[in-house]
């Protein structure tokens, strides 16, 4: 049985590793430690949200963070889901739709017009299916400017 908890800065070596997790996959360079720097701060605000689900022995399985914004192309207050990782052995078991259907409800309860999601690229295409399959339409590609 999978359950989620709205993580707190008690959960920041967890959320940490398993972010760490996600970006060593998915070619960035942070490290647990700097993630768990930053994650401290990011708890502070209450813009910010993240869930973790949790099997029945109490270990991480997953994690979901997203971050309120503001879009007048889509008509105000939208959720970005900036980051979503389920570890290996839980994949398509759930735990990714568990997590999305939570950021769905919070989106909801917030008043959100819609959510988007920050995707790893075109190269990840069992993951772009997963959105899809969920309801969410592709926008165009996103690009950085690093400052």
């Amino acid at each position: 049985m999978i359950h989620l908890v709205a993580a707190d800065d008690s959960h920041t070596a967890v959320v940490a590793e398993l972010l760490a997790s996600l970006f060593q996959e998915v070619g960035h360079t942070l490290t647990a430690g700097e993630i768990a720097d930053m994650f401290v701060e990011l708890e502070e605000d209450s813009l910010h949200s993240t869930l973790l689900a949790f099997n029945g022995d109490g270990e991480a399985v997953g994690v979901l963070t997203l971050v309120e914004s503001l879009a007048l192309y889509a008509g105000g207050r939208i959720g970005v889901i900036n980051e979503l990782y389920v570890v290996p052995p839980y994949r398509s078991e759930g735990v990714g739709k568990i997590l999305l259907d939570a950021a769905k409800d919070l989106a909801d309860q917030r008043g959100w017009q819609r959510l988007e999601v920050t995707t790893p690229g075109d190269e990840y295409e069992k993951t772009l299916h997963f959105y899809e399959k969920e309801g969410f339409v592709p926008i165009g590609p996103r690009y950085k400017y690093m400052l």
